[in-house]
């Protein structure tokens, strides 16, 4: 890192997703290698990366595994940091109707996009990428742009979450909810169509 310049966020997490067309694994890679810069600049913390797959499901009581309860929980908070700033996640992120042949089932799913950004500062979510602003569509590499110019965020912060663990998993507090409310509801991904 260069310098003692202050990061313009301390983390930034990428979720990228397995399985893509021809074409997407390079635009993969030319993302992570420009956040592996923006590291080495000292304009981003540290960066985390996580591969997904093609979809989760839509809430925590229909995922199997604890990766998925925390994808699910992850992208609850990505939804509520959307609603608070007026933008949405949409069309990138699709909630459809899966039918499961192996279990006879029938679940909500959220199709993921080839990638996601979601940038932390001291712990609260400050911007998530690709995302509709009310004029336009944001996408990740317009915001590495901004992240490469030294621009911060003018969005509201999601602030700090209770730690993700699998057992918490099915808690997503925001700054206004009260620890532990029974009246709480599960975290949910976008409206139900």
């Amino acid at each position: 890192m260069q310098g003692e310049r202050e990061p313009v966020a301390d983390r930034a997490e990428l979720y990228l997703r397995s399985l893509l067309p021809e074409g997407y694994s390079q635009q993969q890679a030319a993302t992570l290698e420009r956040v592996a810069d923006l590291v080495e600049r000292g304009l981003v913390g540290e960066r985390d990366v996580q591969v997904c797959g093609h979809q989760i499901p839509a809430s925590v009581t229909e995922t199997r595994t604890a990766v998925g309860e925390r994808l699910v929980t992850r992208l609850a908070a990505f939804q509520e940091w959307a609603k608070r700033n007026d933008c949405s996640l949409a069309p990138a992120m699709e909630v459809r109707q899966v039918d499961d042949s192996l279990t006879d089932t029938r679940y909500r799913a959220l199709r993921l996009p080839a990638l996601v950004l979601a940038e932390y500062r001291d712990g609260d979510l400050r911007c998530v990428t690709p995302h509709h602003d009310g004029d336009a569509v944001r996408s990740v590499e317009d915001r590495l742009d901004d992240l490469a110019s030294g621009e911060p965020t003018r969005f509201e912060p999601l602030r700090r979450m209770t730690p993700l663990t699998p057992t918490a998993a099915t808690d997503v507090e925001s700054a206004d909810a009260e620890p532990d409310d029974p009246d709480a509801e599960e975290p949910a991904l976008l409206p139900q169509r």
